[in-house]
């Protein structure tokens, strides 16, 4: 049995009869022109005879299978009619049969919920009157194209019975019989809710990104691969990242930054499996990076989306630079600790100086001729000499000083201090030199407290640099800006840089015998002058101490 042509569609079953009836037929011509006339035997006869009965069973039988079949093929025919007719009358979208002109054939139901038109009515409307005038043009175009043969879908709006136009998405579809073109299906389908759905979507989206926008704290969300979904504004203000650049990036590219060779210093994967997970996991003192590679401190929350079978999405991160806040609780600390050196100095300083009075009066009316013994007692003289500077000290962080601001040249406080440890920095084979500028302004300062910072910062730097060096020292004007520059920049051990954040805390020395509150003392002075100190180092090659003061507003001294 041969297949169906598609353009052309004929039962196979009618080929087969046909090919049936075409040899019953040749049959028959051999019959009566052939056999008939041939003059022969009884028995010929005979067998001509059987071969009638046989052509004459064999078209009975043909005819009897014709019909069957045919009765077959009309009731397929018959229910495959009634299944279109299903599918065309309750297809919910709205279904238009139109001639080659124009003119409405058919219609379903689906018209009249779209339009208000009733079947009867449809079929007294030509095309163009059901189209809004605005999407005339662009109908007809499409209408002509489908009519050529070539389905089309877009939208436009048709005119409703009660005047308002109702916007649809079109498909046209050329009507084929025997592969001829004889109109155009329309299948309409109501746009109005899915706009109204899209523009409370709309709504939504706009809602939540001016929420995610607005607040301070960084937020954003991965997928179950850890690439981002999302990011607000403050997220691209913390890390430098912006939207476009974390879209469908890896999360690890925050989590972690790059040694010198551009190598994640750890595994993307171990922090994908600690971030997707379905519990809320909240960090107090995490690390984010930025995307200049620096790294900030972050407290953050990671909280699974789940949807609403209970299946993991993703994850939404919240997070905050805490670097004001540790900044803030380091300020506590030492506040705290500031406090309590000064409430203990104060009891220390008047407990120690009376005694220590009493013994260095009775220790100087201890006359010897012997030199050992005055050897010792030269001991302990400098020793109590060392215990009233600690007590000075302690009484300095104690309680305010009071301070005589006076116009001083800076250049003469530098020189002073530089010509009183020149002895000690040839000893230890040590030259100093100093650059500074020529007519540097005034400052206004306390001449003998910020000799005594000096005097600290030249001496501590004298000491790190056993093995001898140049110690320089360079004074000028930040350029922009009225404030003074003075730069002590040493040869000499250097600071390690875990030590760096704890110097000018009490107690806190680099030194084997040091106390810890000369450069504390240092700190407070220069604060107290409206200036700055900064300290740089690098282990094994040397010290930088920046002290900036500002400019006194009176003109030079001639």
């Amino acid at each position: 049995m041969s297949n169906q042509n598609p353009a052309n569609p004929r039962p196979a079953f009618i080929e087969i009869v046909q090919g049936c009836l075409i040899v019953a037929f040749i049959l028959l011509l051999i019959d009566f022109l052939v056999l008939h006339r041939i003059d022969a035997s009884t028995t010929f006869k005979y067998a001509v005879t059987v071969i009638d009965l046989l052509l004459t069973a064999s078209i009975l039988w043909l005819a009897s299978y014709s019909l069957k079949q045919m009765r077959l093929k009309e009731t397929q025919m018959q229910e495959t009619i009634e299944r279109f007719k299903s599918l065309y009358d309750n297809h919910p979208d709205s279904i238009i049969s139109f001639s080659l002109d124009g003119e409405v054939l058919s219609s379903n139901h689906g018209l009249e919920s779209l339009l208000g038109l009733s079947r009867e009515n449809s079929l007294l409307t030509s095309f163009i009157p059901m189209i809004h005038p605005p999407d005339l043009l662009k109908a007809l175009h499409h209408f002509q194209v489908a009519s050529a043969g070539m389905p089309q879908h877009f939208e436009a709006a048709f005119v409703h019975k009660k005047g308002f136009p109702v916007l649809s998405h079109v498909t046209f579809v050329p009507t084929m019989v025997h592969g001829r073109i004889v109109g155009v299906y329309a299948i309409l389908k109501d746009l109005t809710e899915v706009r109204e759905q899209k523009k409370e979507i709309d709504k939504l989206h706009k809602q939540n990104q001016l929420i995610l926008n607005s607040v301070s704290e960084g937020i954003y969300g991965i997928d179950m691969n850890g690439r981002t979904i999302f990011w607000n504004r403050a997220a691209e203000a913390l890390t430098g990242w912006r939207v476009d650049e974390m879209l469908g990036r890896q999360i690890h590219h925050l989590f972690q930054g790059t040694d010198t060779s551009n190598q994640e210093l750890f595994g993307a994967g171990e922090i994908l499996n600690n971030v997707l997970s379905r519990e809320v996991i909240i960090e107090k003192d995490g690390m984010f990076w930025r995307k200049d590679g620096s790294s900030f401190p972050v407290e953050y929350m990671c909280s699974p989306m789940l949807d609403s079978h209970g299946q993991l999405l993703g994850t939404v991160i919240t997070f905050s630079d805490i670097t004001e806040q540790k900044k803030t609780q380091e300020l506590l600390i030492k506040s705290d600790k500031l406090s309590a050196v000064g409430q203990l100095a104060a009891g220390v300083a008047h407990e120690i100086r009376n005694p220590l009075t009493a013994l260095k009066g009775f220790l100087q009316l201890l006359k010897t001729d012997s030199p050992k013994e005055q050897y010792y007692i030269e001991i302990m003289q400098k020793e109590l000499q060392r215990i009233e500077f600690i007590v000075n000290e302690f009484l300095f962080v104690s309680k305010p000083q009071a301070i005589h601001f006076v116009p001083r040249q800076l250049e003469a406080i530098v020189t002073s201090t530089i010509e009183l440890l020149q002895p000690q920095a040839l000893l230890g084979n040590i030259e100093i030199e100093n650059e500074l500028a020529p007519d540097l302004p005034l400052v206004s300062c306390d001449e003998h407290q910020l000799k005594q910072v000096f005097i600290n910062v030249l001496k501590n730097a004298l000491e790190s640099m056993t093995l001898g060096g140049v110690m320089r020292i360079e004074a000028l004007v930040v350029p922009g800006v009225t404030d003074i520059l003075i730069r002590f920049t040493d040869q000499g051990c250097g600071i390690a840089p875990e030590r760096l954040p704890k110097l000018g805390e009490p107690f806190y020395s680099t030194k084997e015998k040091g106390t810890g509150l000369g450069l504390m003392v240092c700190y407070r002075i220069i604060e107290a002058h409206g200036g700055t100190m900064n300290i740089r180092s690098k282990l094994g090659e040397g010290t930088t101490v920046e002290i900036t003061l500002p400019a006194s507003s009176m003109s030079k001294a001639v």
